[in-house]
C-alpha cells in the first residue's frame, strides 16, 4: 500500500543522512521502514537547506517549498490565510504526484488536515493535541495576556510587535482546526483524552488506538534510574515554553518547598522565554532562582538521559496535555512520576502504582506528594519497576506496527 505522510517537521533522516536524534514521528518512521508492504512518502515544509526530493530505502521524501512574494511575507505577519492557501496548493501537488492509497496527517493544530477537503483519498489524523482545549487553558488563574505585555522590554519593540501579531493570528486557529475535525473521518490516538475529544468534535468518527513510538535509546534498557538514594531531592521537568506547561505551578510548588526548608533542587530542561519568566515571577512576587529552580536550556538527548537517571522524581506541572513524550521517556528509564492529572496523562500513569497524580493548580498537594514520595524509598522502587514494565510494553515496536497496520488495512478494507 502507498501511504503519504504530511509532517510538521523535517524528518531527521532527510536532514542528517540517517542519524536520528529524536522525535516520535522519526521513531514511527523507523517502525514503518520494517513494513515490506508499505511504500511510505513523507512530505513536509521545506527550508533553504533542503536538497530536494530524496529516496532512502522504502521511504520517499518530498519537501514542499513555499515561495512568497514580498507582499505575501508582509501579509503573513497579520494572518495565516495566505500561508494556508499556499500549503493547500502544495499538498494537492504532492498528492497528485504520489497518488497514495492513504494519507496520514500528524496533528490537527496545523493546516495539513485540510487536504481532506480536496481529495477522495482517505485521510487519517494522528492526534497530537488540539488547540481547542489548549486555548481553553491558555492562561492560568489570575494571569492574562496583559501580564505578558507588561513583561516585555520597552527597548526591544520588535519582539513585542512580532509576538503581538502572532497573538492576533492565533484567534483564527481554533476555527481552522474545527474545520479539520469536521472534514476528517478517521483518527488514531493513544489516550482516553484522544478518544473522548475526537468523539465530541466529530461524532461518528472512526477511532483507532495506536501507541506512540519512542527513540531506541530509551527502549534499550541500557540506562536506568538510580536516584532513589539521593541525599538531596533532585527534581527534573522538561518543557516550559508556554503557560500551558504550568510554569506558575512549578514556581508555586518550589516556593512551598523552599518555605518548608526542604533540601531540593529543581532542574528544568528546555527553553523559557525571558518574557514568560518575568511575567510569572512578577505575578508571584518571587523568582525561580530564589526557589532553587535552575533552567538547563536545550539539552542534548544523552545529557538529558543522564540527568533523568540521577534525579529523584520526574515532575510535570501542565494545565493541559495529551501524552507528553517527556513522561513516557521518564517511565522507560524508571523514574517515579508526580504530575497534574490533566488530558491523557491518566492513560499513561496509573495513580498510586506508577506515580502520584494531583489536580491542576493545586501546588500544595503536589508539594506534599513530592515530599512524601521522595522519602519513601520502597514506594519509589515499586513505581519505578511498574513504570518500566508498562512503558516497555506500551512502546514496543512490534506492538505499534501491528496497531498501525491494522488502522491502515481497516480504513482501506484490506484483510
Amino acid at each position: 500500500m502507498k501511504v503519504l505522510w504530511f509532517e510538521v517537521t523535517t524528518p531527521q533522516r532527510y536532514k542528517d543522512n540517517g542519524i536520528v536524534y529524536g522525535g516520535w514521528q522519526d521513531s514511527l518512521e523507523r517502525i514503518v521502514r520494517t513494513c515490506s508492504d508499505v511504500e511510505l512518502t513523507i512530505s513536509f515544509i521545506g527550508d533553504r537547506n533542503n536538497t530536494g526530493r530524496k529516496k532512502d530505502g522504502n521511504v520517499d521524501y518530498i519537501p514542499m517549498n513555499l515561495n512568497y512574494s514580498l507582499k505575501d511575507k508582509i501579509w503573513n505577519k497579520f494572518t495565516n490565510t495566505k500561508e494556508i492557501s499556499c500549503i493547500e496548493g502544495e499538498m494537492q501537488k504532492v498528492v497528485e504526484l504520489v497518488q497514495p492509497d492513504l494519507i496520514q496527517v500528524f496533528g490537527t493544530e496545523w493546516s495539513f488536515g485540510r487536504i481532506a477537503r480536496f481529495t477522495t483519498i482517505p485521510v487519517v489524523v494522528h492526534i497530537m493535541g488540539s488547540l481547542i482545549p489548549y486555548m481553553n487553558a491558555q492562561y492560568p488563574p489570575f494571569f492574562s495576556y496583559k501580564d505578558l505585555c507588561k513583561a516585555y522590554d520597552i527597548l526591544k519593540p520588535k519582539q513585542f510587535l512580532d509576538d503581538f501579531l502572532n497573538h492576533i493570528k492565533e484567534k483564527g486557529c481554533e476555527k481552522r482546526e474545527m474545520e479539520i475535525w469536521k472534514h476528517v473521518k478517521y483518527y488514531m490516538g493513544r489516550t482516553e483524552w484522544d478518544c473522548a475529544l475526537s468523539g465530541i468534535l466529530h461524532p461518528g468518527r472512526k477511532y483507532f488506538h495506536v501507541d506512540e513510538a519512542l527513540r531506541n535509546s530509551f527502549l534499550s534498557g541500557a540506562d536506568q534510574w538510580n536516584g532513589y538514594d539521593n541525599k538531596r531531592i533532585i527534581l527534573i521537568s522538561t518543557g516550559c515554553s508556554t503557560f500551558w506547561k504550568g510554569p506558575d505551578m512549578l514556581l508555586k510548588v518550589a516556593h512551598i518547598l523552599t518555605d518548608l526548608n526542604v533540601d531540593f533542587e529543581w532542574k528544568v530542561a528546555g527553553y523559557m522565554s525571558p518574557v514568560l519568566k518575568k511575567a510569572v515571577e512578577r505575578k508571584l512576587q518571587t523568582t525561580f532562582e530564589k526557589n532553587h529552580v535552575h533552567f538547563l536550556g536545550f539539552t542534548k538527548p544523552e545529557n538529558l538521559t543522564d540527568i533523568l537517571c540521577h534525579s529523584t522524581l520526574y515532575v510535570h506541572t501542565a494545565y493541559v496535555e495529551n501524552s507528553p513524550n517527556s513522561i513516557c521517556e521518564a517511565q522507560c528509564l524508571g523514574l517515579p512520576i508526580v504530575s497534574t492529572n490533566v488530558g491523557g496523562i491518566s492513560s499513561l500513569v496509573e495513580n498510586g502504582k506508577q506515580g502520584v497524580l494531583v489536580p491542576a493548580n493545586d501546588p500544595w498537594q503536589m508539594a506534599y506528594a513530592i515530599i512524601e514520595l521522595a522519602s519513601n524509598r520502597e514506594k519509589m522502587l515499586s513505581f519505578s519497576k511498574n513504570n518500566m514494565t508498562c512503558a516497555f510494553k506500551r512502546h514496543d515496536d512490534e506492538k505499534i506496527k501491528i496497531e498501525l497496520l491494522n488502522c491502515y488495512r481497516t480504513i482501506l478494507n484490506i484483510k
